[in-house]
């Protein structure tokens, strides 16, 4: 606490892609901070990244620790309810919008004025985050946030060093300028059109892998569990390939400081065509059916682990099965 008795903040602590790079802008603009760090969920999970009560949270788990935490995932909710933490104890916003920068618009909105560059970036983060397109075409026309997240993808050529302070540089011309100015800035643009070429190359990896979970070719399945070194890829790119498909699993072996393991990765989702059909499908729920994991109705993931190579041919083929089983009953 300062002098005066009120909360004193010192950096947010905020996941590593488009929606956590605007909540930080945001948290930044109306707080006036200037301190950044950038993490993936498991970071905070297994406490890689410390987290103290001066720092404020967006876009990920709850910590042991913190000053205020804005998210938007109804799983990190309930996993603090798991906890036996009383959420609504907690400083900050957590509710169920497209994006947490829209939590921390709407918890912000109630004491500063939301003028129309702040909507804006609102409006992009809801938009990438929910995978809310029209189309194909919709997805892959060129709008300003569109090149800042592929830029915010770019992932070689770099050190994690390096694209860090990419993103701590991208938070702060968000809250200094419109979106449109940073997209346009030669940083942004080399590093989208660097993007755009690692996508070609993983179009051509999900063609060596594409195949279907069931008969009616609903289900795209991209099985990377035979591959012996780690596979990075942006599943929506499927749809480029078979844009009537209504969902994506992906799965894969998980890794351990390099080496591969016998556990498995499974990771889903609602593709724009499926979205449409989403009042049937709950992709969140087949997951905690499963108790291998949990998400969102249009994106879920799970983890299953293994102890032989034997073992996890048998969960693998298992696995999806009753992920089958539960899809079509759920569409039923």
């Amino acid at each position: 606490m300062g002098e005066d008795g009120l909360a004193v903040y010192e950096r947010v602590v905020t996941h590593d892609d488009f929606d956590g790079v605007a909540s930080a802008a945001l948290v930044g603009y109306f707080l006036e901070l200037d301190r950044f760090v950038f993490a993936g969920p498991g970071d905070i999970i297994q406490a890689r990244v410390p987290v103290r009560k001066e720092d404020i949270v967006c876009d990920l788990p709850y910590p042991l620790i913190c000053g205020m935490w804005f998210d938007h995932h109804a799983a990190n909710i309930e996993d603090v309810v798991l906890r036996g933490i009383d959420p609504g104890g907690i400083p900050g916003l957590r509710s169920e919008e497209p994006s947490c920068a829209r939590v921390i618009v709407n918890y912000f909105g109630l004491d500063f004025e939301i003028d129309e560059e702040i909507e804006s970036l609102a409006a992009s983060a809801d938009r990438i985050d929910s995978f809310a397109y029209e189309s194909v075409e919709d997805w892959r026309a060129e709008r300003p946030e569109s090149l800042i997240d592929a830029a915010i993808k770019l992932k070689a050529g770099s050190t994690p060093a390096e694209r860090r302070n990419f993103l701590r540089q991208l938070t702060f011309w968000l809250m200094d300028e419109p979106l449109e100015e940073t997209a346009g800035r030669s940083q942004v643009k080399n590093r989208a059109s660097l993007f755009r070429a690692e996508e070609e190359e993983m179009l051509k990896l999900i063609g060596q892998h594409f195949g279907y979970l069931d008969p009616e070719k609903k289900i795209v399945l991209l099985d990377f569990s035979g591959c012996d070194h780690r596979v990075k890829i942006v599943k929506n790119l499927v749809q480029l390939l078979d844009p009537d498909a209504h969902s994506i699993l992906e799965v894969n072996c998980l890794f351990d400081r390099q080496i591969k393991t016998t556990d498995l990765s499974f990771s889903m989702n609602l593709t724009i065509n499926g979205m449409r059909q989403a009042v049937l499908h709950d992709l969140g729920e087949i997951m905690r059916e499963l108790n291998i994991g949990s998400g969102h109705r249009g994106a879920a993931s799970g983890t299953v682990r293994a102890k032989s190579k034997a073992e996890m041919l048998r969960a693998r083929e298992r696995t999806l099965q009753v992920i089958l089983e539960k899809w079509r009953k759920q569409g039923a």
